[in-house]
């Protein structure tokens, strides 16, 4: 009897010192948004670079976050995009594509994506998402050019963890499928891209 009463009085005091170390020890300093998860979370603005087109775009995008350690996270995306063309490329008379007058591109896109951001530290992060893309051509002498096709973008990520937010330089490349030879648009769909982003989650 002494001797069950003497391991259950060890098992107990074991337990007190494992709660006390637990409740001396810092506390675990990870990442909470300060928004929604139903509200926008963060912000790209930046321009793409296709045969010498330049199409500056603004992007905004929701995070829902599915994995989160104490710096790292991964998360769900969803993002919406509006691009117009603002830097034509030199016209070349047998080459109908060339003669472009106006361009726009739109894409909505879902995607996963990486957060590394320390309190007060560094932030960096890449991402991969994918979706329609909604593009419009016109040149001067030949139909529009108006359609509908997929895209696929990556972009990485790097910059400065503010207390509740992350601001930094952000470059990508987008990949265009499902274009037709047929369409003279295809070849200004996509492309590298460089800008600036906002990160708030």
């Amino acid at each position: 009897m002494q001797r069950k009463l003497f391991v259950l009085l060890a098992f107990t005091l074991g337990l007190v010192s494992t709660a006390q170390a637990q409740s001396d020890s810092p506390p675990r300093r990870e990442h909470r948004s300060p928004t929604s998860p139903w509200l926008p979370r963060g912000v790209w603005l930046g321009a793409s670079l296709r045969e010498d087109l330049i199409t500056p775009r603004l992007k905004v995008q929701w995070q829902w976050t599915f994995f989160q350690d104490r710096k790292d996270a991964f998360a769900f995306l969803l993002e919406g995009g509006m691009g117009w063309g603002l830097s034509m490329p030199n016209p070349v008379s047998d080459k109908p594509e060339s003669l472009l007058g106006s361009y726009y591109e739109h894409t909505a896109q879902l995607g996963v994506g990486y957060r590394n951001h320390v309190p007060h530290g560094i932030h960096w992060g890449f991402q991969v998402t994918g979706g329609p893309v909604f593009y419009g051509a016109h040149f001067d002498g030949s139909p529009a050019d108006k359609q509908v096709a997929g895209i696929l973008e990556g972009r990485i990520q790097i910059g400065y963890q503010f207390e509740k937010m992350a601001v930094g330089l952000s470059a990508g490349y987008g990949e265009p499928f499902g274009l037709k030879r047929r369409f003279l648009g295809r070849g200004y769909v996509g492309g590298p891209s460089l800008g600036m982003f906002v990160d708030w989650r």
